[in-house]
């Protein structure tokens, strides 16, 4: 199974319209989207990336206004709190967290680790998860300026308790890359406006690789 996995398109434009042209060249069997679709909206450009991937499944991010989670729920594909199958034979399942632990900015989609730890104890996330989550796990690619760990404790929390298959985050800018934490491979994506993603494939084996979109 071939995923394409974006977070972080902040409404930039020149993403969507690369997203355009990896759609046609490269078929995927699925789509996730990590959060930061928009910045503080236009709700618009949400409308615009779902009509591009209309089966992608997706959190909303810290940057994302409610109206975007409204129309990401509206359209069915808003994993926030929620468990689906996944999976050719439903053999996986896929859980998503939107929003973000408190940032110092005040963003529109913010929530303390106390209200992440509740929102993620009723997805029953286990080891056959893929864990969508806008944060990363605190300790895991989630260094800014001066070296401060500003991931989320309650992901890192959830991940070591329930041991999912693999968690795809975003959020950070300054990272991409993999890793694997206890028994779960941690996928940082990149940023899409600098017009980054990645692919993984899922299947006997559990593979990742970073792609640019230029």
């Amino acid at each position: 199974m071939k995923i394409l996995a974006i977070a972080d398109l902040h409404a930039d434009e020149d993403a969507l319209d690369r997203l355009r042209v990896l759609a046609g060249k490269n078929p995927y069997d699925a789509v996730l989207v990590a959060g930061d679709i928009t910045n503080n909206g236009p709700v618009s450009y949400a409308s615009d990336l779902l009509e591009l991937f209309p089966h992608a499944l997706c959190v909303h991010g810290n940057m994302d206004p409610p109206q975007v989670s409204t129309l990401l729920s509206q359209r069915g594909c808003n994993l926030h709190g929620r468990r689906i199958p996944f999976g050719p034979k439903k053999e996986w399942n896929i859980v998503g967290l939107g929003g973000s632990n408190p940032t110092p900015f005040h963003t529109p989609s913010e929530n303390s680790d106390e209200e992440i730890s509740k929102i993620l104890s009723n997805t029953g996330m286990d080891e056959f998860s893929i864990f969508l989550s806008h944060p990363p796990p605190f300790g895991a690619f989630d260094t800014v300026a001066g070296g401060m760990h500003v991931g989320s404790k309650a992901v890192l929390s959830a991940i070591e308790k329930h041991k999912p298959l693999l968690c795809i985050c975003a959020h950070i800018h300054e990272h991409e890359g993999q890793q694997v934490l206890g028994e779960t491979l941690v996928v940082k994506l990149p940023p899409a406006l600098k017009l980054r993603a990645a692919e993984i494939t899922i299947g006997e084996n559990l593979e990742a690789n970073f792609i640019s979109f230029e």
